[in-house]
């Protein structure tokens, strides 16, 4: 009896998945945002409806602020060269192929470049730049083999090289 509840508790909410959303079902601020796609809502496929109204119901969660943001980063990638947007979008589906322990790795780190001084970021990234590509892969494989203790040690040096060069 437990297995058939599970089975049809599986069966039904795959059920709802292939349905997607029914326009009716949209609560009214999100047809309201979406009125341009009434239209054509039920000629999208059952996965792009959901996707679309899980992200307009995110949307219409973040503040004032948020929505600022959001909108200045889309302004930004927008402006950027298809090459560089393709470079981009080929790099994060490299962070997504990443285990989760090596993605939050990787968030911590920009969490920690990002918090640095303006000035300080833009040194950084100017040093990093004026390394060859052979000087950067020698530093990130010395970075990779040292333990945790020797990194921060090495961080220390690059950044009070970097101080100095001010």
């Amino acid at each position: 009896m437990k297995n058939f509840l599970i089975m049809s508790l599986l069966l039904l909410s795959s059920l709802s998945w292939a349905e997607g959303v029914r326009w009716q079902d949209l609560p009214p601020s999100s047809q309201q945002a979406l009125a341009n796609l009434k239209d054509s809502w039920d000629s999208l496929p059952a996965q792009k409806q959901s996707s679309i109204a899980k992200r307009i119901e995110q949307w219409q969660g973040l503040s004032d602020e948020e929505k600022t943001q959001a909108k200045q980063r889309f302004e930004r990638w927008q402006q950027l060269p298809p090459e560089q947007r393709q470079r981009l979008m080929a790099k994060y589906q490299e962070f997504l192929q990443l285990p989760p322990e090596q993605q939050e790795q990787v968030k911590r780190k920009w969490r920690w470049f990002k918090n640095l001084p303006p000035e300080q970021r833009e040194l950084m990234r100017d040093k990093w730049q004026s390394l060859s590509v052979e000087e950067r892969r020698a530093l990130r494989e010395q970075l990779r083999q040292a333990t945790p203790e020797q990194r921060l040690q090495i961080r220390r040096e690059l950044r009070r090289e970097l101080l100095r060069q001010r």
